[in-house]
């Protein structure tokens, strides 16, 4: 069938070791929220709490070297691998300085405001403790990001695999540790589990540089340029968009959490299972927007516009097949999941709820993840930046909140309005982007983009 659909076989070849890489590293946030559901309820809304709080700035410095992907794409298969040195130094810079603004922000800022959110004064105070404890491992998040999509740009996806495998594994053992006390470990909670988080990012860096550089038989990152640490501009120019935007999404969601937390610290803890439940249904399409940066950066360096077109048509193929089963599942299995999470009664009937809606925007979802690579696969991130913010903030947080405190069915709906508001704004996206993309495709029609033109 491979030599039949080689378009086929070249997208699976890197979306199958990438949706395992993100699947496993996603699996770290589940397994805390998982063992901190059955440690306790207010830990568990503490931990979501703090998460809809360091999540934006984290994606942020994730977004920042997204812009690696195309033009780490570009030269490599331009043979002009040297510049990959120049990137990299820059990601470098980036990730340091930028993740150094960022642990300050967590730790001065964010905890006054996790302060005014929580209603129990113990699921405040474990609040702040997690922002403080993770704070420092922020540019190691980012580094880690970088290195990742180094690999993965230049085809290489079994390494962040392994690492990816590694690092659940030992997450899961210090989560164990720390978060129940064991071994002789003082019980930690929550806290537990941001130290777990920590070591994880820290150990992960460690092995990305200690293989690229003493083991790896054709190491990619050759050489630190100094002085790319501090002229960032180039990536910073196509990273910056993308990180907002990709803000801009996880902020949406972190502003939902907010908002639910008038509710109260049950609902909390059952929009933080939906948080988790989501994002590891999410993970997949994220695996499928970087294979659709790789392969059309690829193949507008090779083959141009057609090229392009054969690629999307595969990958939004799968991706339809992919959703379509997710919500099956989640439909028919709505009251059962959130027990995997937690076994607060009142917890996990909440969360069932918001699964049947949650499931619904799943389809609107993948199209704008897959059309946002698309889109980056072309340089043009302002464009995606723009569309996040319009739809998300333009019409999701405004409609849920008009349907959870003042529509007619806002007793019936109550938080439940905030998630209804979040697919309208998700269809307006995906909208937006796949006509953007049509007027892309429309611009290169009959051109290419050479590594030539990417020097000059």
């Amino acid at each position: 069938m491979f030599k039949r659909f080689p378009v086929l076989k070249e997208v699976l070849h890197l979306l199958f070791p990438m949706v395992l890489t993100m699947t496993l590293e996603l699996s770290i946030s589940v397994v805390d929220t998982i063992m901190l559901g059955h440690y306790s309820a207010l830990h568990l809304a503490a931990v979501g709490l703090a998460s809809s709080l360091w999540l934006p700035v984290g994606c942020f410095l994730i977004g920042v070297t997204f812009g690696i992907t195309p033009l780490v794409t570009r030269h490599l298969h331009g043979r002009q691998p040297k510049l990959v040195n120049l990137y990299m130094s820059q990601a470098v810079g980036l990730s340091v300085g930028l993740g150094i603004l960022a642990s300050l922000l967590v730790v001065l800022v964010l905890p006054h405001l996790a302060s005014m959110m929580a209603t129990e004064d113990e699921t405040r105070q474990v609040t702040v403790n997690y922002l403080y404890i993770f704070a420092p491992a922020l540019p190691m998040l980012a580094l880690m990001t970088a290195y990742k999509n180094l690999f993965e740009a230049a085809g290489r996806p079994g390494f962040p695999l392994f690492v990816a495998s590694t690092g659940l594994v030992l997450n899961v053992l210090f989560n164990y540790v720390l978060i129940f006390g064991k071994f002789g470990f003082p019980e930690l909670g929550a806290e537990g589990a941001a130290l777990a988080s920590s070591l994880s990012l820290y150990l992960a860096v460690t092995f990305f540089f200690v293989y690229d550089r003493f083991i790896n038989k054709s190491p990619l990152f050759t050489r630190l340029v100094w002085r790319y640490t501090r002229k960032f501009n180039i990536l910073l120019n196509v990273g910056a968009p993308a990180g907002l935007a990709f803000s801009f999404e996880v902020g949406l969601f972190s502003s939902m959490t907010w908002l639910i937390s008038s509710f109260g610290d049950l609902a909390l803890g059952g929009g933080q299972i939906i948080m988790s439940y989501t994002s590891f249904l999410f993970t997949p399409m994220m695996a499928m927007s970087a294979v659709t940066a790789i392969v059309v950066a690829k193949a507008m360096s090779k083959e141009g516009v057609e090229g392009v077109k054969k690629r999307i048509r595969v990958i939004v193929s799968l991706g339809f097949v992919y959703v379509s089963v997710c919500f099956t599942i989640t439909q028919y299995f709505h009251n059962e999941i959130p027990y995997i999470f937690s076994n607060n009664a009142e917890v996990v009937a909440l969360a069932a709820s918001l699964l049947l809606i949650s499931s619904c925007y799943q389809f609107p979802d993948m199209l704008q993840t897959i059309f946002t690579g698309a889109l980056r696969g072309f340089r043009d991130t302002r464009s995606s930046m723009i569309a996040f913010g319009v739809s998300l903030f333009g019409l999701s947080m405004p409609f849920g909140y008009w349907l959870s405190h003042y529509s007619p069915w806002s007793e019936t709906l109550s938080l439940r309005g905030f998630y209804i508001g979040l697919g309208a704004g998700l269809i307006l996206l995906a909208t937006i982007l796949c006509f953007r993309f049509q007027v892309v495709l429309r611009r290169y029609e009959g051109k290419r983009i050479t590594s030539p033109r990417e020097v000059a």
